[in-house]
């Protein structure tokens, strides 16, 4: 059983039963999932489970008997096996429109959504302080890996802005000194924004202008979400937020924005600021790009 879809307001989906007679070391994408895969397709992709694993395997194209077709090759037996999969369970797919699959699995008996692997439920009886030391490992991990994904596809010499980054804006955008002139394509001219181009060595995180922040008294919670202008097609993004001690504000994992749009350093990219109330908290930020 394949089933693809999606909905103006979350991100594409697909469905499969698992049938462990059928199933090999290849994941086949139903083919009515294929307007979602993005071009150029990724080579690799990260199947990440609802309870923190994570796996990379390759992504393939198929041709034949005049269907074209996308797989996910050489690691679908061991996650299977990781999570313990039952023939019968219904696993539903989620894609972010970039190169993660996110998955979860309802039970065949229960048809209720399982929140953590068999391995796991078979350990609940642990040190307290032990577990919750591995969970924040496992946070601190996962964050990692963004980054590092987020930098993959680009030189190897790019890097994440150091802890003791002084604020300078320099190095990771140039702001277009014509930026007023862009403001007619926002979505309320009055809202905080920036214009900037990308910077091939500095794209896994967004620098947010310390003058905008001054200027305008932002405020940022710990994640925000990302419209961008596949939104409509893949969903928004949340990303997190991260504020070093000096003040300066990043937005985590834009490199997802940057591969899924297939931004080129070429093109200007608009950031629109949308804030909250009077407190000038910042829920969300539009992305606009102008092609040139």
């Amino acid at each position: 059983m394949n089933k693809g879809n999606s909905s103006d307001d979350g991100l594409p989906k697909f469905f499969k039963v698992y049938l462990p007679d059928e199933s090999g070391d290849d994941l086949k994408i139903p083919i009515s999932f294929n307007s979602f895969v993005p071009k150029p397709f990724p080579k690799t992709v990260t199947v990440r489970s609802i309870s923190g694993s994570s796996w990379e395997l390759a992504f393939r194209k198929c041709s034949g008997d005049d269907v074209e077709r996308f797989v996910m090759v050489n690691g679908w037996k061991l996650i299977a096996k990781d999570e313990n999969l039952k023939g019968g369970d219904f696993l539903e797919f989620e894609f972010d429109g970039s190169r993660h699959f996110n998955f979860c699995i309802y039970e065949r008996e229960t048809m209720c959504k399982r929140r953590r692997s068999c391995s796991e439920q078979s350990q609940e009886i642990k040190v307290e302080s032990e577990s919750e030391e591995e969970t924040r490992a496992t946070d601190e991990d996962d964050d990692a890996d963004d980054d590092d994904e987020d930098d993959s596809d680009y030189d190897s010499d790019a890097a994440l802005e150091e802890e003791d980054n002084d604020g300078d804006e320099s190095d990771d955008i140039f702001v277009d000194d014509a930026a007023g002139d862009d403001r007619h394509l926002l979505d309320d001219p009055e809202n905080p924004s920036f214009t900037l181009r990308l910077n091939p060595k500095k794209q896994s995180q967004l620098l947010i202008p310390a003058q905008v922040i001054k200027d305008f008294g932002l405020h940022f919670p710990e994640s925000i979400t990302i419209v961008d202008p596949l939104a409509k097609k893949f969903g928004t993004l949340e990303k997190q937020i991260k504020i070093q001690t000096n003040g300066t504000v990043f937005v985590k994992g834009f490199g997802s924005i940057i591969r899924r749009n297939n931004v080129k350093t070429t093109d200007k990219m608009i950031c629109e600021i949308m804030k909250t109330g009077d407190s000038n908290l910042v829920q969300t930020m539009k992305i606009h790009i102008l092609r040139e």
